[in-house]
């Protein structure tokens, strides 16, 4: 089997993605980011390499919050400004371990610089997406107040760009809609088989996912929810895409203190 890459953006169920992948003997890394109530099933090392190529570059946006084509371009352009060596050698430590998946939300903005260190011929992509309205009601549950309009303009973007990536780079990959991973698991996961050579099921996913299968994650009441908690705040609301800021080296940038 092939390395796998999760390519999604937050809240898209990649946690229960990853974790589908690894009962078909894909290693996630030495360690996972745990959150308070659930394994994320990201590769810790690469959550700090990741952090790493965006604090280097001088990128100072909430990737959770902003999209910026300018940001996914500064870090393109001026991979060749880092130092390879610590990415080569995570690389080397993760092929070791093959086939390993990679997840982390950080990538749709990372990913042009990885490629440069990867062996792409022998990496397998999914493109892990999620109804947008199923977002936004996810969203103001965790109490994050953001517009309708704002959460998919911010998901779409990242969405767009991700197929620009495959298409500059001639690379296959698989369209995944958790929806479709829920509501026709069957299905879905014997097309993610035919994909990557795996024998996974059902049942390997209910070992992940908490929840009930063959209906959508979030219903009409979770939908209520959502916009009694939208209109209850709405003068907190997120609404407008700002423009980016224009990216300088690190070198120019105020310094901030460890806390």
């Amino acid at each position: 089997m092939k390395n796998v890459i999760i390519l999604t953006n937050g809240l898209s169920g990649s946690s229960v993605t990853a974790g589908l992948l690894s009962h078909a003997g894909y290693w996630k890394g030495e360690s996972t980011f745990i959150k308070k109530d659930y394994n994320t099933n990201e590769n810790s090392d690469l959550i700090e390499l990741n952090k790493s190529i965006m604090r280097d570059l001088g990128y100072r946006e909430d990737y959770k919050r902003r999209f910026s084509r300018d940001a996914i371009d500064m870090i393109a352009t001026r991979h060749a400004e880092l130092d390879p060596a610590p990415y080569h050698e995570f690389v080397e430590h993760c092929n070791a371990n093959q086939p390993w998946v990679w997840k982390d939300p950080r990538l749709w903005l990372t990913i042009r610089f990885w490629k440069h260190i990867l062996d792409m011929d022998n990496i397998q992509f999914i493109l892990l997406s999620r109804d947008y309205q199923q977002i936004w009601i996810s969203e103001l549950h965790r109490r994050d107040i953001i517009s309708p309009a704002y959460s998919r303009t911010y998901n779409e973007g990242i969405r767009d760009s991700l197929l620009d990536f495959f298409k500059e780079n001639d690379l296959e990959y698989f369209d995944l809609w958790y929806e479709d991973l829920v509501v026709r698991p069957e299905q879905t996961i014997a097309c993610l088989n035919d994909y990557l050579g795996t024998e996974l099921s059902v049942d390997d996913l209910l070992k992940d996912f908490r929840g009930d299968l063959y209906k959508k994650p979030r219903g009409f009441k979770d939908w209520l929810i959502a916009w009694a908690i939208y209109l209850k705040n709405y003068n907190l609301r997120n609404n407008k895409i700002r423009t980016a800021h224009k990216f300088r080296p690190q070198s120019e940038l105020p310094q901030e203190k460890e806390t």
